[in-house]
């Protein structure tokens, strides 16, 4: 099938997917692949490619699948509250990256589906969003943004869409009681009670806890926080975090300031995620873990009396995020740069990586570690801007400045530490 998609301007592959899946939303029986290509300005094969990369991400993120049929037709599958949590970071994307999709396809979608039922006054709804915005800001002692606006405004309505025919949401007891607790609640208390005379039919009971949940999942966690009694506990968990990284690692940072607010913004909504089984997008786990796996063993130490405030497990995804804090303000902080590290190759490719595994586990800190065959450092030196020689083999005397070291495995305490001592000083 040939479309015509000469007149849509090029998205990026971000756009694209973001379509797709707020496509997946609308109030349609199922999404026709050839629809989303013509919207997209790109062909079928490109659609299809969209959508296994979309899969992949929304299945990591938030347990869901896309099902397409044999005749390129598609859905969205998984649990309902699953599928709630995808929309909203879905949806505040694409206020952000790509509004004239919003304006032009996703909204007027569910403005005309709720328009056509005699359950929901839509105007009405229209006149006193504003009100009802202005007056949870004040409850909330929170600024909203006008993106944060029209969010709440789509968002709200794909809420009472869904109270048409779907059945409820379910969530635990304990993220009932959760929710119940927080700050938010009384404000969602007040959205609540307000759709409800909008809607003749009623809306279930748990959209009041559900609320909770999506107010608290749009707010902006800053260090200059509202004084909360929440926002204070946090950032007093937050401190004992700090300390106890400091006390574990035996270094310290010059000033806290920066770091303590960092992992305020990074913390605050991955107490939710943790509770709500959202994913965080870290897909750089793997290479975190092999580069610095001290650093995410201390970092994994020091969480410990935080999760118990919190009764919470962090994924290694949310660890490698703190840890990865840590040791940019571990440098910042004592103005440590990035050492360069020359490991010296002979014909064992296995020991050699043993070896740079013992060098990184040596330091908290990052290292740039370079290989050099010895056949070429006996004919041509060492590289310039080299702090620190290491290898498992025997080689030739030299007069090179960086200190060389020869490593048999394991390494020694004695030997560890020297490394340890020398990577982490200011100067070699």
């Amino acid at each position: 099938m040939s479309l015509d998609t000469s007149s849509v301007p090029e998205l990026s592959a971000q756009q694209r997917r973001c379509n797709l899946l707020l496509m997946l939303y609308a109030p349609l029986p199922a999404v026709q692949l050839e629809k989303v290509s013509q919207i997209n300005g790109v062909d079928l094969k490109t659609t299809q490619q969209d959508v296994a990369q979309l899969s992949l991400d929304i299945q990591r993120l938030h347990q869901l699948e896309i099902v397409t049929s044999h005749d390129h037709h598609c859905r969205l599958q998984g649990g309902l509250l699953n599928q709630r949590l995808c929309l909203i970071q879905y949806l505040r994307r694409a206020i952000r990256s790509n509004p004239n999709f919003i304006h032009q396809h996703f909204t007027p979608l569910f403005t005309r589906h709720l328009a056509q039922t005699a359950d929901f006054d839509s105007s009405r709804y229209d006149r006193q969003f504003p009100t009802l915005i202005t007056t949870i800001s004040r409850q909330l002692h929170r600024e909203f943004s006008s993106r944060d606006e029209q969010f709440l405004h789509i968002y709200l309505q794909y809420c009472l869409w869904q109270n048409l025919e779907i059945p409820q949401l379910q969530l635990s007891d304990s993220q009932q009681q959760w929710l119940r607790n927080k700050p938010e609640f009384s404000a969602a208390s007040l959205i609540f009670s307000q759709l409800q005379k909008l809607f003749s039919k009623g809306i279930a009971e748990c959209e009041r806890d559900f609320f909770t949940l999506l107010l608290t999942l749009i707010k902006n966690h800053s260090y200059d926080s509202s004084g909360s009694r929440e926002d204070q506990k946090l950032m007093h968990a937050i401190r004992e975090l700090v300390a106890s990284f400091q006390e574990v690692s035996g270094m310290t940072f010059s000033s806290d300031r920066g770091l303590i607010s960092q992992l305020f913004a990074h913390l605050g909504p991955a107490i939710e995620r943790c509770r709500f089984d959202i994913g965080v997008d870290s897909q750089l786990q793997d290479e975190v873990n092999r580069m610095y796996p001290r650093l995410m063993r201390t970092t994994q130490d020091a969480l410990q009396g935080f999760k118990r405030t919190y009764d919470i497990e962090l994924s290694q995804e949310e660890i490698g995020l703190v840890a990865v804090s840590f040791g940019a303000w571990l440098m910042q902080g004592n103005a440590l740069g990035e050492k360069q590290i020359l490991l010296l190759t002979g014909n064992n490719p296995q020991l050699e990586t043993a070896v740079e595994q013992q060098i990184r586990e040596a330091t908290l800190l990052p290292l740039n570690i370079k290989y050099q065959t010895l056949e070429a450092f006996h004919q041509q030196g060492a590289p310039g801007g080299v702090a620190m020689i290491v290898t498992p083999y025997a080689t030739q005397s030299t007069d090179a400045d960086p200190l060389i070291i020869h490593t048999q495995l394991p390494l020694t305490k004695e030997q560890r530490k020297k490394i340890r001592s020398l990577l982490e000083a200011h100067q070699f």
